[in-house]
């Protein structure tokens, strides 16, 4: 090959790349990224590897220090540090069977540079055991701060659908 053609294929292979890691990088990715692992937090698999406890040590990164749950019963709503998000957590976890969630229509808006906002639609599958199976589904709202370490939640809204 003639090394022009070299050249020319390294330069858009470097183009490539670096538009692909400003894309990841960038704010809303970000927020959506994190949405999607604080929700996976919430998921538990009937044979999942992942123990609650680890899901718990997960959610705590992923929370801003002072947290707002507003929702509907059977969902604890009000103000938690990370710490007790993740006992809620645990407690959940270990009483249920499986809990699957699926989202659509995800959308994220950047209220500002240090602000944002994950809203799905999802489907919530769970599991108290035989026969035992509830199907919800709620409009979540999900706001996001960024602290200098990263974008934390602050708040989760969900609404029955």
């Amino acid at each position: 090959m003639k090394p022009r053609r070299i050249i020319i294929g390294f330069v858009i292979l470097a183009i490539l790349g670096t538009s692909y890691l400003l894309w990841r990088s960038s704010p809303e990715q970000t927020v959506k990224r994190q949405a999607h692992q604080l929700l996976g937090c919430l998921e538990k698999g009937a044979l999942s590897r992942t123990t609650p406890s680890e899901k718990a040590n997960l959610l705590v990164g992923l929370l801003a220090p002072t947290f707002k749950v507003q929702a509907p019963y059977p969902v604890d709503s009000g103000s938690f540090n990370p710490i007790q998000a993740a006992q809620s957590l645990r407690d959940f976890h270990n009483s249920v069977m499986s809990c699957a969630i699926s989202k659509e229509n995800p959308l994220v808006n950047l209220q500002s540079d240090k602000s944002g906002r994950y809203e799905v639609t999802l489907s919530v599958e769970i599991s108290l055991g035989p026969r035992r199976r509830h199907h919800l589904k709620y409009q979540c709202l999900i706001e996001f701060i960024e602290n200098g370490e990263g974008w934390l939640a602050r708040e989760i809204i969900l609404n029955p659908i």
